[in-house]
């Protein structure tokens, strides 16, 4: 299953592809603002992005580049009726993948999902036989390329909990009942301030941080590779 998340205003486009994609073995999740697009993205996976241009709040363009930068491992088709060649050039030099002018049979949109998904594909499976980061819990110790990383008991459980759930969404809740080490950290019970120290140590000091995202009122997610 593709799972893909549509970020489209024109409700007759919305309602005729989240009834044509499904038959095809892609599930799609359609939202109408660039807000709701950036909010779901922090919260779920998903394998590609079909972006409009024509948006309230911002224009697509501007948007496919905050997901370029925040998501660069997730693929993006422009679907608009702007057929600019401006619009086209921009579009490509940001991060887009593939653009295609409306009006498009939704068979043809079918194929350059499955061929993009697919090749992204390919390659995330090269990254993940070689990942940066390798917890090795009977020795409390994890391993950047192959290198400890020295970490206080309470960084090592944060961070195993996040690489181990990569690409999952793990609140702070959950953090605070599954540490034990974080009772001892008496001068740092914070868990904002721990996450934050595991990010200097790693070397995520990007703004956004590109490895640990913060997902507002909720927790963490370790996106990287």
């Amino acid at each position: 299953m593709i799972k893909v998340l549509m970020v489209e205003d024109d409700p007759e486009i919305t309602y005729l592809l989240e009834r044509f994609l499904p038959r095809y073995g892609i599930e799609i999740l359609s939202v109408a603002s660039p807000s709701s697009a950036l909010e779901k993205l922090e919260l779920e996976h998903y394998d590609l992005i079909l972006l409009d241009l024509g948006l309230p709040e911002m224009d697509g363009l501007e948007l496919c580049r905050l997901f370029k930068e925040r998501h660069p491992e997730i693929p993006i088709v422009i679907s608009t009726a702007r057929a600019d060649l401006s619009d086209k050039v921009v579009a490509f030099e940001i991060g887009a993948d593939d653009y295609v002018a409306k009006p498009y049979e939704p068979r043809e949109l079918v194929a350059r999902i499955q061929a993009l998904v697919k090749r992204y594909r390919h390659f995330s499976g090269v990254q993940e036989q070689m990942p940066l980061f390798r917890v090795d819990r009977q020795r409390m110790q994890i391993l950047k390329e192959g290198e400890p990383l020295e970490l206080t008991p309470a960084e090592f459980e944060i961070f195993a909990l996040l690489l181990e759930r990569r690409e999952q969404v793990v609140s702070r809740e959950f953090i605070a009942n599954s540490v034990e080490a974080l009772r001892w950290e008496s001068s740092d019970r914070s868990i904002d301030t721990i996450v934050s120290r595991i990010r200097h140590k790693i070397g995520d000091t990007s703004r956004p941080p590109r490895m640990i995202r913060s997902v507002r009122g909720v927790g963490y997610k370790y996106v990287g590779p």
